[in-house]
């Protein structure tokens, strides 16, 4: 089924698109173990679902103070607090654009593990965070981010 004119996917070498390429070069250069692969859907860069250590090493990439490193799974306040931890770490390298960040603890009927999932980003947040990003490895990552 065609999706309707009102929104469109985005074709490769459009800025949305080039934003997702950004994004996605950066965050390869710091291997984050089930990182989804970003990706571009009509105006916006969707991330998706990490697990809780992926998304407390992002927060520590993008200068949030580290946090103690905690061997069983994070129950629901100490999820809470790594999910305020990459709110305010994401924010502060978009500029302040919200980002939708949530918790899901450990569901013992479907045997899952916590995550941490990760809403979208405009296309200049997407870039802003790539560049966050490789400027805390140093990565001279060559795609262009207009």
């Amino acid at each position: 089924m065609p999706l309707p004119e009102s929104s469109p996917v985005p074709l490769p070498g459009s800025p949305v698109h080039e934003a997702a390429t950004v994004l996605r070069t950066a965050l390869a250069g710091h291997r984050l173990e089930g990182f989804p692969v970003p990706y571009a859907d009509r105006d916006r860069i969707y991330l998706g679902e990490v697990p809780v250590p992926t998304a407390d090493r992002l927060a520590t990439l993008l200068g949030a103070e580290p946090a103690p490193i905690r061997a069983d799974l994070p129950d629901w306040p100490e999820g809470r607090r790594i999910v305020q931890r990459v709110r305010d770490a994401v924010r502060a390298a978009v500029g302040g654009e919200f980002v939708d960040i949530d918790f899901w603890p450990y569901c013992p009927r479907c045997d899952e593990d916590p995550v941490v999932t990760l809403g979208s980003l405009s296309p200049v947040a997407a870039r802003d965070l790539g560049r966050a990003l490789r400027t805390r490895t140093g990565s001279t990552a060559t795609a262009h981010d207009g």
